[in-house]
């Protein structure tokens, strides 16, 4: 084989082994949201992110708080004070290979974004 075709070939290796973030990561990545809300400027809204479904690829905020869409927005696109992770909640989960977000306040209400429905985010299981 050519040098070329040597390293056309271990290309396509590489990309078919790479993998999203395993369960482990997504559920790191949510304790460190949690713990960045938990040192910010927002600590009193009790902010708690967690892994959930069945491989662990949504991320689900909640808080104490009961929130309003304004701010649901403005914590998701890391405007202004909001901006708590760079880039806001948006570039956070992508980041980390999460398929969606699912925002959760205290009266129940469900927001979400990315490839999550509310139904969805209502009924998924913890990550163990």
């Amino acid at each position: 084989m050519t040098i070329r075709r040597l390293m056309i070939f271990a290309l396509l290796a590489a990309m078919c082994d790479a993998r999203p973030h395993s369960p482990e990561k997504h559920v790191a990545s949510a304790n460190f949201f949690t713990n960045r809300y938990a040192h910010s400027r927002f600590a009193g809204w009790k902010v708690h992110a967690s892994a959930r479904g069945r491989d662990c690829d949504v991320l689900l905020v909640e808080t104490d708080m009961v929130m309003e869409d304004s701010m649901v927005e403005a914590m998701h696109y890391g405007a202004g004070a909001y901006g708590v992770v760079d880039g806001g909640v948006q570039r956070f989960y992508r980041d980390r290979s999460f398929r969606g977000v699912a925002y959760k306040d205290s009266s129940g209400r469900i927001w979400t974004y990315g490839n999550v429905t509310a139904q969805d985010a209502a009924t998924l299981s913890p990550c163990r």
